[in-house]
């Protein structure tokens, strides 16, 4: 496992961390308070998870980029081989794209794992924003009421 560091904040951010902070978010997402004070701790830690996902974001882009890469290294390497076998280009192209396959599972992967960790994030972000309006709703009646 490797650590990645932000270069903005300098924060390190293992693998690991990252992925408890895309796994407490999808929890958060689905979370419902039922009551004021659930209101608040729900509001705090989601703010905390926040915090964390560019880190864990940062993390996820990384492996794609990384995986990107293997696949486009093994792409041109069996291409090149099939072109020094004398091969036309086209079937040279069509063979090293199926010999590829296996890395660009994992470049699809990735991707896809980086777009659900982001829309979880933006998700999260405006559950905490509406939680934000009704706590301000909410207090306003209790303070109505005193």
């Amino acid at each position: 496992m490797s650590d990645i560091v932000n270069q903005t904040t300098g924060e390190v951010v293992s693998r690991e961390e990252a992925d408890f902070a895309i796994k407490k978010a999808d929890e958060l997402r689905d979370f419902r308070p039922t009551n004021p004070v659930e209101m608040e701790f729900f509001i705090r830690e989601a703010n905390g998870v926040l915090e964390k996902m560019p880190s864990a974001l940062l993390e996820i882009n990384e492996r794609r980029y990384a995986a990107e890469r293997a696949y486009s290294a093994r792409k041109n390497t069996q291409m090149a081989f099939y072109g020094r076998q004398g091969m036309q280009i086209s079937f040279a192209r069509a063979q090293a794209e199926v010999d590829a396959l296996p890395e660009l599972e994992v470049w699809h992967g990735c991707k896809a794992e980086y777009h659900y960790a982001e829309d979880t994030a933006k998700a999260l972000t405006t559950k905490v924003n509406s939680m934000l309006n009704i706590n301000k709703h909410v207090n306003a009646q209790y303070g109505s009421y005193r």
